[in-house]
């Protein structure tokens, strides 16, 4: 059966060739990537005393919440379980017994 497109070898000796000038050559200014590669030259000043306030207040709030629904989560689970188990939450303590039975 012969194959009406490029031979395999030579488009993985082309692609070898292509990757080798890609990584041989030093960056030139030029080049259309040099703009991405190149680190940021505006740095974002610091955040003011207020804005790190409000992003640890935020945070902080976050955290709580998913405390909240860890919390919400474990108390469902203990409840599935006791329902499985057929044994009914009491309100108060066991009822005690003297030692003498009674």
């Amino acid at each position: 059966m012969a194959a009406n497109g490029p031979d395999p070898r030579e488009f993985l000796d082309m692609a070898q060739r292509m990757l080798r000038q890609l990584f041989d050559e030093p960056r030139r200014d030029d080049e259309p990537w040099a703009d991405a590669t190149r680190p940021p030259v505006r740095r974002r000043p610091e955040p003011s005393a207020e804005e790190q306030r409000e992003n640890l207040t935020f945070a902080l709030a976050t955290r709580a919440v998913e405390a909240l629904e860890d919390l919400a989560l474990n108390v469902a689970s203990i409840r599935q379980r006791l329902e499985r188990t057929g044994a009914e939450p009491q309100d108060g303590p066991p009822p005690r017994t003297d030692e003498s039975g009674q």
